[in-house]
């Protein structure tokens, strides 16, 4: 590569639950030749607004600005992205995230004129081969054609290449942490909890092999789970303890647990290396693949917090999500989790095709009825990428508009033929109240604040779900 090329990653100031670093950027920024010039511009955490985030580019004169976006941001990441254009004509400007891996086609096309490529799939190996073989300049047909997962325009088409899943997660880099030092974000976690601050977010694994009907993880990251080596795993919590002050990891993956020799072989070198550290999945976990003696290992290890998709108290509504268990086995598996001495939070979803008011009410008397610390209650959302999405788009009973929907957690897009808008709104709060609103609930929910900045954070978070 003869041009040293300077790049800048934008995360966007969108609604969210938690400011965490963004992890997808440290390892695309990693992964980049070090010759490249790389900043982080965190809307987020900095709280940047759109005046102040223009003037920067326009100043800096970037050669690649890299966004993501997530289904729920789609609309303002092309907004963003015709006034960076404008303001940075030079600049080339790339897509990647959930929202293009999905519906590459249809992305692409939705924002244009302000993005010149998307990328789907894993992304590092992607982003830097782009920067190197077309150093920001040389858009050839035969160098775009070679760079996997590339969504490019050619003579009024949009062409898709296929995309790639790194096989050895081992050989990525350790994101940039530099560019997000864990102690620069807010004491506002995923999960709403922490232990101890500084904590960081890790992956150790990528892929899903459950067939559940609302969830993409399997279309963006391949049926099978591919795994950091547990050696991996602890030398990059070994530097961010000893250099950057971490005291807690939180890991964001969807199926650590999935093989559970894996999880074991982790509890237990962490254990020989005595760490010191503690650490949660606030993402979720699979239960069902653990025993208690697991549990009970998990926690002597450091792990004090794990969250689950529960989704439903109606066993019909779990079959038709293909969630592979019952409402008796998921009681038990929770019960476990509890005697182990782990906290744990339930994640439920109101609003399922086919799912009636009944239904909802009985959700909530089963999430009353488990040994809960606390739960999350999402509107389904007919993702892009899902079974629920294509089966509702096919039957008529559902149509994406990018410009106008926000598929989030707190907004109502899909309305059953069982329930109204009105209904669903309501049972929501229903759920928060009826679970929350409880002495033993609430006072030890009280006595897990750690500080003003985390009580503010806290009841910012509550109020959001309360009232969307």
């Amino acid at each position: 590569m003869k041009k040293n090329i300077n790049v800048v990653f934008i995360r966007i100031n969108s609604l969210a639950d938690e400011i965490i670093p963004p992890l997808h950027y440290g390892y695309l920024a990693a992964s980049l030749p070090g010759s490249c010039k790389i900043s982080l511009i965190d809307m987020l955490r900095d709280n940047t607004n759109e005046q102040r985030l223009l003037k920067e580019i326009e100043s800096k004169r970037f050669d690649l600005i890299c966004l993501s976006s997530y289904s729920k941001d789609i609309a303002n990441i092309k907004s963003l992205s015709g006034k960076l254009k404008a303001n940075s004509p030079e600049s080339i400007i790339v897509l990647g995230g959930v929202q293009p891996s999905l519906m590459p086609e249809a992305t692409m096309e939705f924002v244009e004129p302000g993005v010149d490529f998307c990328f789907t799939g894993d992304g590092e190996h992607s982003l830097a081969r782009f920067v190197v073989d077309t150093e920001c300049r040389n858009f050839s047909y035969d160098v775009l054609k070679n760079i996997p997962g590339l969504v490019f325009r050619l003579d009024g088409e949009i062409i898709k290449n296929p995309s790639e899943l790194i096989e050895d997660l081992d050989s990525i880099p350790f994101p940039r942490w530099d560019l997000m030092p864990p102690a620069s974000y807010p004491k506002s976690p995923h999960g709403a909890f922490y232990k101890y601050f500084p904590y960081a977010p890790i992956y150790a694994t990528r892929g899903c092999p459950f067939p559940c009907t609302f969830c993409s993880a399997s279309r963006l990251s391949g049926k099978k789970v591919r795994f950091r080596s547990i050696r991996n795993i602890l030398e990059e919590i070994k530097l961010l303890k000893e250099k950057y002050g971490v005291r807690e990891i939180h890991f964001e993956d969807d199926n650590f647990s999935v093989k559970r020799k894996y999880l074991v072989e982790f509890c237990e070198t962490l254990l020989k290396e005595d760490l010191n550290i503690a650490w949660c999945f606030p993402n979720g976990l699979r239960l069902e693949m653990l025993d208690l003696n697991d549990f009970r290992l998990m926690h002597r290890a450091g792990c004090y917090a794990v969250n689950v998709g529960i989704e439903s108290g109606s066993d019909r509504i779990l079959k038709r999500m293909k969630k592979c268990i019952t409402t008796e086995e998921m009681k038990e598996s929770i019960s476990k989790v509890k005697r182990a001495g782990i906290d744990i939070g339930g994640f439920f979803i109101i609003g399922f095709p086919g799912e009636t008011k009944e239904d909802i009410l009985q959700t909530i008397k089963y999430s009353k009825s488990l040994e809960l610390d606390r739960i999350g209650v999402s509107y389904f959302q007919p993702y892009p990428g899902t079974k629920e999405y294509d089966d509702l788009v096919e039957c008529g009973k559902f149509s994406y508009d990018m410009s106008l929907m926000k598929l989030s957690l707190h907004t109502i897009n899909y309305i059953n033929d069982n329930l109204t808008k009105r209904q669903l709104y309501w049972l929501r709060r229903k759920a928060f109240i009826a679970f929350y609103f409880r002495w033993k609930i609430f006072v030890k929910l009280l006595k897990e604040v750690k500080n003003l900045e985390h009580m503010t954070f806290i009841l910012k978070r509550a109020i959001h779900w309360l009232t969307s």
